[in-house]
């Protein structure tokens, strides 16, 4: 069976389509070409449209990470500058930091309990 070559516009398929018309006697392998023809040309216009958005997504996606990656790094930071000052209070102010984790741990006991 002949194969025609990728068609990739609207001009080509619409030729395409009347090149095939024009020969009726074919039959089935008619039928069977032209149906070949119309794919290749769908594949065609279809690929000229994904590509772009397919070069778009790519670049989204790029710019997404880059940003997830930096919000990541600045929680990183914060997480440890908090550590950091809550470890300096707990130092200086050991009995305080002891009577609060008591009073937590015991808060917690009791709404664990309530079921």
């Amino acid at each position: 069976m002949a194969q025609t070559p990728p068609v990739t516009t609207k001009q080509d398929v619409d030729a395409a389509d009347n090149n095939m018309s024009d020969s009726r006697e074919g039959g089935v392998a008619g039928l069977a070409e032209r149906g070949a023809a119309l794919a290749n040309a769908a594949f065609g216009v279809g690929h000229e449209y994904i590509t772009p958005l397919q070069e778009a997504g790519q670049g989204y996606a790029e710019r997404l990470y880059k940003a997830g990656e930096q919000r990541a790094q600045e929680a990183a930071f914060y997480a440890e500058l908090g550590y950091e000052e809550t470890r300096d209070l707990v130092r200086g102010y050991p009995i305080q930091a002891l009577g609060i984790a008591a009073g937590v741990g015991v808060l917690l006991g009791l709404l664990v309990a309530r079921r």
